[in-house]
This record gives C-alpha cells, sequence and structure tokens, in this order.
C-alpha cells in the first residue's frame, strides 16, 4: 500500500557509483501517489481492491514498449562471455565470440531509443556497484525482472489449478445463459445447428494481426536506420 497525500510537483531520486559517478533520477508533474482502497480513501482496504491492483500492474510488460521477448545474455556461458576450465582458466564462449549476448544489440529489431535503454542496464549489470541486482540478466526487460505469480510446488496451489477452476465457473455460467442442463460427465453433447455469424477476423485474432503488423514495422524501422 503506498501512502496517501497529494501528487508531489517532482520526486528526485539521487544514484551514486564509482563507475558513472553522481547521477540524479527524477520525475515530473505526472507523479500521482494514491492510497488503494475500495471506495475512495476512507474506505476499508478489501480483498478485491488489493487484487484488482496488482490484476492492473500484473498484466503490463515492457513488451508494450517494444522490447524483446527473450533474455539476451548467452545461455552457454550464462552472460560471461567465457566459461571456465577444470583448473580456472577462462576460455572464450563460441556461442557469442565472449560478448555474453546471445544476439549483438546494434543488429536488434528495436527502436532506437529502446536499443539504448538494453544498452544501458546491460552496461550497468556488468558493474560491481550493481551487480546484485542483475541487470544484464534482465536487459531485454529494461530491468525489470521476475514473474508476478510464483510456480512453485510448494504454494497453497497452482496456475494449472486455478485455470481449472476458472475455466469449471465459465463453463457452468455459460449452460446457465443458453437454458442447457448441467453437463453429464457420461453424455457428450452435440450440437447440429449451424449459423452464420460473420465475415472477417475475431477479436483475437485482430489483436495478433496488429501485433505482427507492429513486429513488422519495427523490422522496416529497424533496416533504414541501417542497424545502429
Amino acid at each position: 500500500m503506498t501512502p496517501s497525500g497529494p501528487a508531489a510537483p517532482r520526486a528526485c531520486l539521487s544514484v551514486v557509483s564509482d563507475a558513472v559517478g553522481e547521477r540524479e533520477l527524477g520525475w515530473g508533474p505526472q507523479l500521482d501517489v494514491r492510497e488503494i482502497a475500495s471506495f475512495g480513501t476512507d474506505a476499508e482496504l478489501t480483498d478485491q481492491a488489493v487484487a484488482a491492483y496488482v490484476a492492473k500492474y500484473a498484466t503490463k510488460s515492457a513488451d508494450a514498449s517494444g522490447t524483446l521477448d527473450r533474455a539476451l545474455f548467452c545461455r552457454p556461458c550464462q552472460g560471461r562471455g567465457a566459461t571456465l576450465l577444470t583448473h580456472g582458466t577462462p576460455l572464450q564462449c563460441t556461442a557469442c565470440d565472449g560478448t555474453g549476448q546471445a544476439r549483438s544489440l546494434p543488429r536488434l529489431a528495436v527502436a532506437r531509443h529502446v536499443r539504448q535503454m538494453i544498452r544501458t542496464c546491460w552496461e550497468l549489470g556488468k558493474l560491481p556497484e550493481f551487480a546484485e541486482l542483475k541487470l544484464w540478466k534482465w536487459a531485454h526487460m529494461l530491468g525489470f525482472r521476475g514473474h508476478f505469480s510464483t510456480k512453485s510446488r510448494s504454494y497453497s496451489t497452482t496456475l494449472g489449478a486455478l485455470r481449472a477452476a476458472r475455466r469449471a465457473w465459465r463453463t457452468e455460467q455459460a449452460h446457465a445463459r443458453a437454458g442447457l442442463p448441467d453437463p453429464n460427465p457420461d453424455t457428450t453433447l452435440v450440437v447440429g445447428h449451424w449459423t452464420y455469424i460473420g465475415t472477417g477476423y475475431s477479436p483475437g485474432a485482430t489483436l495478433l494481426a496488429a501485433h505482427v503488423w507492429h513486429r513488422k514495422e519495427l523490422e522496416r524501422q529497424f533496416t533504414a536506420e541501417g542497424g545502429c
């Protein structure tokens, strides 16, 4: 939960590093800090309000900014650019030619601004001061790491169980709206009536087509920029 109060006119954060010196990171007047509440700041904090807040940011990703969909570091050498022999002598990785990158930064099919942010994360991640942040590992996500949901086997439930419960709930709703009887696991429902719905993309196919067009547009822009 974030503290309540009026929006700050400006927020600043000072970062000091022996490699890059002192830098000041700032956010402008668009910063709006609010308390998580169900119906206004005076209402009681509920499970539904927290779930809605988490769901809002869980569905966001760096993909919307045109970033990469997979990690940038070389898997064989784990981004080190070399592997250690049994006696401790480093051997240059042949998969990445010692760069530690699965794909060369100048050849990434992304916008120039995004490529610069990825390069900055990679370079800062190699500095001792920021080693614990592992920015190099998550450079393809602009430094934001991890998953919003757990996949641990020791957790109280699993994503598969949640999907199964949601599927059953949706099925019950569909049967209720259509006035159909409760499904019997020993029988098979056969629908022999066909009706014309429409022509063209479905809503889901429209999103996929728009995504393909966007990727093609990025590749065209990348080619026009000469891969720099």
